[in-house]
């Protein structure tokens, strides 16, 4: 591929040249520009600064060599000798005084061998890199930078890496230009003799260069690698002394700088033009580098295009009178005063026309075009090897169609042309010809590049066959340029196919955009969709105009376009690839970016379209180990970490099976914000508080006076007495704190937060939250613990987020006390609350689980970097349950009231609602009968409530109401607890809810069936399409009429999960149905 396989220019001399004088074999095949395009390097952000600009310049600079294959060739050919080439003895004697230099300065301890190694394998890495992933590699290599910082400690100086010295070598894009910048910088600033004065001088072009490195090396300022060089007392002269040694030794050096010194100067061309009246004449004149270049040293001259237009050595280019037009292709050659070939600097397409002709010709905009398919086929490269092989062998297959065996391709179009064909036609060389043209256009777009298009473009007998075609269809007014644009549009008003083709697929549903993905049929009827739009629109395209008076349909464009595709082997492995390319190339990020900076969630669009996130893998493909990607496309960092960076990429999943395909990646780099602290989310816990008070009133006036007697006991505790309580944690804190610190003032600080809060579950204010939140004793003693600790500053909201979360993520201890039961099974559930020590057990386990999350709870990473372990925390835990006396009771009744929050019955109703059977659930894990004891609190007489949660009354009854209660036996080891109570009303004659339910998913299995039999009676895809959605339909309606039922949330749960599971087998037995493999 061409055009974006971009070969290295100019930094491979500097690259290579430098490598080769301090001792290292340079670049490989694939030179760091080779795979560097514009696309790739905005995606990835290798260095701390923008590349753009110096990439732009590059790859101007590769077009101007490209466009003289024997110049681009010379810098192959010396790219490879460097490569091979193996140092000698000699050589070695050559380097060996500036080895010396920093060998001397080198601590005894560094293996002066294996660190010369490494600088060797440093700098042959660095000129042979291919990809972004090779660079970032390289720039992280703990030996690469261990070497430098070796060398840079020599002089003085640690702070260096390998990005140090790319910018050396490449700039930054920026303010530094490093060698390759200055070399152009220097070029730019000559005056125009001077620069003539380079042509095949290469004694001229190399002091260039090595100007270019005095002036690098002599600012130390800038570049922190010039800097080691000085103080290693490795000057400028040195470095020039070895370039001057390589050189000689490097056969294809001399022409390599010539050719590259010209490229310099070709990527400075602009040119003007004078036209005259007529437009008969033009006039063109040159600038390079800002200076006019006199006429006496170019030399003009036509490489190819119409016979009518001449030109002359001087630049004026004409067509004779009565030619209406004429289209040629010219170039301009710098005249070499030193005799020999000259070099061409210029070359363009030129057209030149009667003014007093009516009409205008069609001007395709090639150069918007170009930069389309440049993103397309940059999303290509990006992608797999394979799909990159496979495009490239349609391309290789379209252009190898054979002239004479394969024309009949494009018979269904042809036999339409050949009738309206004037007697002086020669149908066969036309009918060759127009093959021709497919073939060009076909192959052509599978790897564009300029030089081919303007050849397409401006090709004579291509011109004379559409016109001529024209002509039978009544308009011979048409040129190449209509062609191309009915083909591909101008990225404007005029959409062409492949701008039409996109509309509709912007217009298209999530699900159908990711249904093309390995549907070539798909693919093919959007395609025909969009010519067949574009046969109508007679006045905007003159080809659509042309195909209509000739009478050529989209029948026949659709005859033609599957005659190729039953030709082509391998057209559908290069439609999936470019079809996986396109979406990559139109895929945008949405990112959702946390408050604190350390949580990114990503979506995709692409066309505008939104991704469904089930449609994507997202994962890592390299960088820090602190970066952790979820499969659903939540990215984040850890607490402890400041910023960290990954690359990122998102694999679009095979709705039909098979391998899925990366549409997306790029480079994150996720930073915390400003140390603030974390912030307990107050009002929220309040809210929680005010709901666990009402529930422990609801337990009666015992268990208020027994909470209310902790909290009272707690608050009066009294350091001097007391203080033994927290020593498990206060000795390894001791032990840690500088002999500053006034450890008695410090233990009673810490002892009073503990008191205060300890005291928070146990009826808490709002004024008494916030004065304990905003206390500034409580943070001067949690600053001191900070320092002395080290990490994160420590806060009373930390102690607060540990006890019960933050409100997100971080659930804390009650959190994680929540978790554990809702994921018990009923008989764990009822061993845990029949236990005396059940409850305390789950909680000793979530707070060991949270202190030991140092990545997310400041507390424990403080106190894990104080040296006080879990353990000890658990040890003060128990000495203040020993030394309260109401501990035991109030526990009882706030885990009672806490469970009676969280509890929700079910019930059963029998038909004729004469009779309900309750049960009980706790976070959703259902509590066995065994465990409750049911009993009717008061009511109506007429309402018999059993001990099992039978509750009834009798036929003769009409309605009956009364208030039940639920009791959990042998409550943590003691007597029993009311936990649940409700008001409930029988009426004789009602529907059991569930039985409505269990009435909608019969009624959903029946609908289903007869989807299921016409299915099997389907005979194409449309209609196994609208069954997915009849199936769909289905299950949206059931969804409805269950929502409707007024039944426990838990049930309707249940009911929803069925109606899912059922929807889901359906539908992929019709996607199953639907895939031909």
């Amino acid at each position: 591929m061409k055009v974006f396989r971009k070969k290295v220019i100019v930094s491979t001399l500097v690259l290579s040249l430098f490598a080769a004088s301090i001792g290292s074999l340079p670049l490989s095949q694939q030179g760091l520009i080779s795979k560097l395009n514009l696309t790739q390097t905005a995606n990835a952000a290798e260095f701390e600064q923008s590349r753009t600009p110096f990439f732009d310049r590059l790859n101007e600079l590769y077009a101007a060599l490209a466009s003289d294959p024997g110049g681009l060739q010379d810098v192959f050919n010396l790219r490879d000798e460097i490569r091979a080439y193996s140092l000698t003895p000699d050589d070695y004697n050559v380097i060996s005084p500036l080895w010396a230099k920093v060998s001397a300065r080198l601590p005894e301890s560094v293996d002066r061998a294996e660190l010369k190694e490494n600088l060797i394998r440093l700098i042959k890495t660095a000129s042979s890199l291919q990809t972004v992933s090779d660079l970032e590699n390289l720039r992280t290599d703990p030996e690469f930078i261990s070497a430098l910082k070796a060398v840079a400690s020599a002089s003085g100086h640690e702070d260096i890496g390998v990005d140090d010295f790319l910018v050396f070598l490449l700039g930054d894009g920026g303010s530094l230009k490093g060698l390759e910048g200055t070399v152009s910088s220097l070029l730019e600033n000559m005056q125009l003799v001077q620069l003539i004065g380079l042509i095949g001088n290469s004694q001229a072009t190399t002091e260039v260069l090595l100007q270019a490195t005095d002036k690098v090396l002599s600012d130390p300022d800038a570049y922190k690698f010039s800097l080691i060089m000085n103080e290693l007392d490795i000057s400028p002269a040195d470095v020039r002394m070895l370039v001057n040694y390589f050189q000689g030794r490097l056969q294809n050096s001399d022409r390599a700088i010539n050719a590259l010194t010209m490229a310099y100067v070709r990527a400075s061309v602009k040119d003007s033009v004078l036209i005259s009246e007529d437009g008969r004449k033009h006039i063109y004149s040159l600038q390079a580098l800002g200076v006019d270049i006199p006429s006496f040293v170019l030399k003009w001259s036509k490489i190819s295009g119409d016979e009518s237009v001449t030109v002359a050595s001087n630049g004026v280019i004409t067509i004779p009178e009565g030619i209406e037009s004429g289209t040629a292709v010219v170039q301009a050659q710098l005249i070499n005063p030193y005799g020999g070939k000259g070099i061409v600097i210029f070359e363009k397409a030129v057209t030149l026309g009667d003014a007093t002709t009516p009409g205008e010709e069609t001007v395709f905009p090639a150069e918007q075009f170009l930069e389309r398919m440049n993103k397309l086929h940059a999303a290509l490269a990006a992608g797999d090897q394979a799909d990159i092989q496979d495009v490239q062998n349609l391309r290789d297959e379209i252009a190898g169609l054979d002239p004479t065996l394969d024309q009949a391709l494009i018979d269904p179009i042809w036999a339409k042309v050949e009738s309206r064909l004037p007697a002086n036609v020669n149908p066969d060389a036309l009918k060759a010809s127009l093959f021709q043209i497919f073939t060009a256009v076909g192959s052509f777009q599978y790897d564009p590049n300029a030089s081919e298009l303007e050849a397409i473009r401006t090709n004579p007998e291509f011109r004379a066959t559409l016109k001529a075609i024209a002509a039978a269809g009544g308009d011979a007014n048409i040129v190449m340029d209509d062609f191309l644009l009915f083909m591909f549009g101008d990225g404007d008003s005029h959409k062409g196919i492949e701008g039409t083709v996109r509309d509709l697929l912007a217009s298209m549903t999530s699900s159908e955009l990711i249904g093309l993905l390995g549907n070539n049929q798909a693919i093919t009827s959007i395609v025909l969709q969009a010519t067949n739009q574009l046969l109508s629109e007679t006045e905007a395209y003159k080809f659509s105009s042309i195909l209509a008076k000739l009478d050529i349909t989209s029948l026949e464009l659709g005859s033609t376009v599957l005659n190729y595709q039953a030709r082509l082997q391998n057209i559908e492995p290069a439609t999936h690839a470019m079809t996986v390319a396109y979406m990559r190339s139109e895929s945008s990020e949405v990112v959702n970016e946390s408050e604190d900076g350390r949580q990114h969630i990503y979506s995709l669009k692409v066309l505008g379209v939104d991704i469904p996130a089930i449609a994507l893998q997202w994962s890592k493909v390299s960088g820090s180990d602190d970066v952790n990607v979820l499969p659903n496309g939540t990215v984040t960092i850890p607490r402890r970490v400041a910023s960290a960076s990954a690359v990122i990429q998102a694999e679009l999943i095979n709705p039909y099976g098979g391998a899925g395909k990366v549409i997306f990646e790029r480079d994150v780099t996720l930073t915390a914000a400003a140390e603030e602290g974390n912030v307990f989310p107050v009002e929220l816990f309040l809210e929680e508080m005010n709901t666990l008070r009402n529930a422990l009133i609801e337990g009666g006036t015992s268990d208020v006076k027994d909470v209310k007697k902790l909290r009272d006991e707690l608050i009066g505790l009294n350091f001097n007495k007391d203080q033994t309580l927290i020593d498990p944690i206060w000795k390894p804190i001791a032990a840690k704190l500088p002999a500053s610190v006034d450890k008695n003032q410090l233990k009673m600080g810490l002892f009073n937060i503990i008191k205060a809060v300890g005291s928070v579950p146990y009826d808490v204010e709002a004024s008494q939250l916030e004065s304990i939140l905003s206390n500034s004793e409580f943070q001067a003693t949690l600053d001191t613990l900070t320092d002395a600790g080290g990490g994160s500053n420590l806060k009373i909201d930390d102690f607060l987020i540990l006890l019960f979360g933050d409100g997100g993520s971080n659930k804390g201890v009650q959190g994680r006390v929540h978790d554990t039961i809702a994921n018990m099974s009923s008989k764990e559930l009822a061993k845990v609350l029949s236990n005396k020590n059940g409850l305390e057990t789950v909680k000793s386990n979530a707070l060991a689980a949270v202190l030991a999350d140092k990545d997310n709870y400041v507390l424990s990473e403080v106190l894990y970097n104080l040296g006080a372990k879990p353990v000890d925390v658990a040890s003060v835990v128990q000495k203040f349950k020993n030394k309260l006396k109401y501990d035991e009771q109030a526990i009882k009744a706030l885990s009672a009231a806490y469970i009676r929050t969280e509890t929700e019955s079910s019930v059963k109703i029998t038909d004729n609602g004469r009779q309900h059977q309750y049960t009980l659930k706790v976070l959703g894990v259902e509590i066995p009968s065994s465990s409750v004891k049911w009993k009717k609190d008061s009511g109506s007489k007429d309402v018999k409530v059993d001990s099992n949660g039978k509750v009834s009354i009798s036929k003769k009854v009409q309605q009956g109401t009364a208030v039940i209660q639920a009791s959990l036996v042998n409550y943590l080891g003691g007597s029993s607890k009311v936990i649940f109570e409700q008001e409930v009303t029988l009426i004789n004659g009602v529907e059991d809810p569930e039985a409505m339910i269990n009435n909608i998913i019969k009624s959903l299995k029946v609908e289903l069936a007869d989807i299921k039999v016409r299915l099997q009676a389907a005979t194409n895809d449309s209609e196994r399409v609208q069954l997915i959605l009849d199936v769909v339909q289905a299950g949206n309606d059931s969804y409805d009429q269950i929502n409707e039922i007024d039944v426990s949330k838990s049930i309707k749960n249940k009911a929803i999960k069925d109606v899912k599971n059922q929807v889901t087998q359906m539908t992929n037995l019709i996607l199953k149905d639907l895939m031909k493999f």
